[in-house]
């Protein structure tokens, strides 16, 4: 029986690549991950602070402009988006 090592050298050459590929896609995913992660966190500090200023508004302490309201409004639709990801 003879073995080409050779060709097992190259078969095992191909599957360390494919594998290295694995490994750069699947950090690739986590860095991605940790962005959404952050994003996310971003996200409810904006809705925990929206929700104060409205608390404020509704309670008359303070005064929110029409363009202010609607900026929140849309904000917070936005922010809906990334937490449906």
């Amino acid at each position: 029986m003879s073995i080409n090592f050779d060709k097992l050298d190259e078969e095992i050459y191909g599957i360390s690549q494919e594998l290295r590929d694995v490994q750069s896609a699947l950090q690739e995913v986590k860095r991605k991950q940790e962005s959404n992660k952050s994003a996310k966190k971003e996200a409810l500090v904006f809705i925990e602070k929206a929700e104060a200023v409205i608390t404020k508004a509704e309670k008359g302490k303070i005064k929110l402009s029409e363009e202010q309201v609607n900026r929140i409004k849309e904000t917070l639709s936005k922010i809906l988006v990334i937490f449906h990801s």
